[in-house]
């Protein structure tokens, strides 16, 4: 038996699936390694956040949204969002974080006694015409500037991400 069957005019079928999946597969390895190292970084007492969780679900319809990294910053009284997408830079997901961040608003967030959720799209690549590198789009709009400082920069964001494709890079072994 074997797995894969050759068509006429393309390769052995299934193989473009099987490709897929083992991209996808790579690519969410990859998010839960920034994910993670995101969390250790921002999630801590001298920061002013903890952890709420990772990878939280939000369903809406019969559309599911994931939040990579959901965070509460103590001293400001509120979530801050973080996603994180491993490829190019799309403007169209600065408007699927935005939505995001009005769900948690919606959903979680106590409006008496909690402030607006904000949040941050991380890109592990620029777009097509853009230098290459990670992209960083912060969504502080509701924050003060005097506090912005109290909260990730998307330089520091962008050091963070660069640090992990840095430490997940190919190295070359000696012989």
């Amino acid at each position: 038996m074997t797995f894969f069957q050759r068509t006429e005019d393309a390769g052995p079928e299934g193989f473009e699936d099987v490709v897929g999946e083992l991209v996808q597969a790579i690519r969410r390895s990859f998010a839960s390694v920034v994910v993670d190292h995101l969390a250790e970084t921002l999630a801590v007492p001298a920061r002013q956040m903890c952890l709420v969780d990772r990878h939280v679900q939000i369903p809406e319809g019969g559309e599911i949204h994931v939040i990579d990294l959901l965070l509460f910053h103590v001293t400001q009284m509120r979530y801050v969002v973080l996603t994180v997408h491993v490829g190019r830079f799309d403007p169209a997901l600065v408007d699927r974080c935005r939505h995001v961040l009005g769900l948690v608003d919606a959903l979680v967030r106590v409006p008496e006694v909690q402030g607006s959720t904000v949040g941050a799209l991380l890109c592990t690549d620029a777009g097509t015409d853009q230098d290459p590198g990670p992209v960083v789009v912060t969504l502080y709009d509701d924050v003060e500037p005097d506090r912005r400082s109290e909260l990730p920069t998307g330089l520091e964001l962008t050091e963070l991400i660069g640090r992990c494709l840095d430490s997940t890079a190919p190295r070359n072994q000696p012989v």
